[in-house]
């Protein structure tokens, strides 16, 4: 993708966006408080030797077996990568105070002329037993590209011990509390995090930014541990000012903060799942053929842990694993939906929902692929089966599928370029007059559908 052009939050109503849309009032914002915040010291310098975990200006990566690997590309959009040290005291109801010493990697515009206003806070993914930060991986392009700052935090105690084990002397005097805590202290430190990107104590992490929307996203394990946090902390801490859940069914509370919930087809198991209701200050969509993990996220953090963790070992799943449908088209979007709503009041469109023939028995087609839900061109104008589900190694059930059609089935679906072509642009613009993918993201689907070509045509 190009380098950046900030968009500056202007409200896109795109088609049936306008129908779809609710526009009321603008969401109340988090106001700096006088709770406690991290202190912040760093940046912490970065040699040959030392640098932060899975860094994104880091060594060369190597090769992996699903593709090409998926790199930001920091200098393309002037941007600039440092990591920080935050320290301070967590509170928690029932376990009490908790002496803290984590990080946070910040990748930033290298000048805050260049700043959205815009401030990204991840909560790092420790699912695989180190920090992976999963919605960077898949949004990247998109974050840099709108001028966004993304931070990424390492909460949780699982990410902070694999952190000290991995480098001992970058990282050897990070704690968050032992096991005996059960993470407790992650919900104050995300506060204290987001508090020191608006008022910082000690080093200023984003010198010059006025940072103006705080979103909070994670993935997966880490968007459950956001909606404990929407649910018990948010409603007295009041830190961000919009939420991302993606990837998780946990149950969310009522509240006054625009919440958008994103799921893969691997994330909805059941009928009654997807019958959560849209309100006014909450959205759900659904994304068909889409895997929790898919092959563009995959091929961006793959690589890096296998350059942190020489040896690893590819899952040995029962089915070709990953979905080529473009999952983080649709979450770009949603961000962009996201910042809108928190700007400016404009909520995101409606979705239609995934279809169900019985409480757990998915709707499919003739070749398996599943019906309803938000229809990317990739799964619509379909050339393969791409499935939510697979089996074999203990991860493989995230990890979807991806069979190609074979050479019959695709001559009697496509018999001639011109139509598939015309169906190809068609499910494109439906979905980008819809709002549910970017006119960027639209453009980039157009452009690798049409490269296809088979030997009838």
């Amino acid at each position: 993708m190009s380098p950046r052009s900030p968009r500056r939050f202007g409200a896109v109503l795109l088609g049936s966006t306008v129908a779809l849309g609710l526009l009321g009032a603008v969401p109340a914002q988090a106001e700096p408080v006088e709770d406690p915040t991290a202190t912040v010291s760093g940046p912490l310098p970065v040699t040959a030797d030392s640098y932060p975990f899975m860094s994104a200006v880091g060594p060369e990566v190597p090769p992996i077996e699903e593709g090409e690997p998926v790199e930001a590309d920091l200098a393309a959009y002037d941007y600039i990568e440092e990591e920080f040290l935050l320290e301070g005291t967590a509170e928690h109801p029932t376990a009490g105070s908790t002496p803290y010493l984590t990080r946070m990697v910040v990748r930033r515009p290298a000048s805050a002329d260049d700043f959205s206003g815009a401030a990204f806070l991840e909560w790092n993914n420790v699912s695989f037993g180190q920090d992976i930060e999963i919605d960077w991986f898949l949004s990247h392009d998109y974050f840099m590209g709108e001028g966004h700052v993304w931070v990424g935090l390492s909460a949780q105690r699982v990410g902070v011990d694999a952190l000290r084990a991995w480098d001992p002397d970058r990282y050897g005097d990070l704690t968050v509390g032992g096991p005996e805590l059960a993470d407790a202290p992650a919900f104050d430190i995300y506060s204290q995090t987001a508090r020191a990107l608006r008022s910082p104590q000690g080093a200023d992490p984003l010198p010059g930014f006025d940072v103006g929307t705080i979103i909070a996203t994670g993935h997966s394990q880490s968007a459950r541990y956001l909606s404990e946090y929407h649910n018990r902390f948010h409603p007295g801490h009041q830190a961000v000012d919009a939420f991302m859940i993606h990837g998780a069914p946990t149950a969310l509370d009522e509240g006054t903060t625009p919440v958008m919930r994103l799921m893969a087809e691997t994330d909805v198991r059941t009928r009654s799942q997807g019958q959560e209701p849209d309100t006014e200050h909450f959205r759900r969509w659904e994304v068909a053929g889409t895997a929790h993990v898919g092959h563009f996220e995959y091929r961006a953090f793959a690589p890096l842990i296998a350059r942190e963790n020489p040896g690893t070992e590819p899952q040995q799943c029962d089915l070709p694993p990953y979905s080529r449908v473009p999952f983080h088209h649709v979450l770009n979007s949603a961000y962009d939906r996201l910042v809108d709503w928190v700007r400016d009041g404009t909520a995101p469109p409606a979705a239609p929902r995934l279809e169900w023939d019985g409480p757990v028995t998915a709707s499919r087609d003739e070749h398996g692929n599943q019906l309803g839900g938000i229809r990317l061109a990739e799964h619509e104008v379909a050339t393969a089966l791409n499935h939510g589900d697979n089996t074999g190694d203990p991860f493989c059930f995230l990890s979807g599928a991806h069979i190609p059609f074979d050479e019959e089935t695709l001559q009697e679906l496509y018999p001639r370029r011109g139509g598939y072509a015309a169906q190809v642009l068609q499910t494109v613009n439906q979905a980008r007059h819809a709002g549910y993918i970017r006119p960027e993201d639209a453009q980039a689907s157009r452009t690798t559908m049409l490269e296809t070509r088979y030997p009838w045509w």
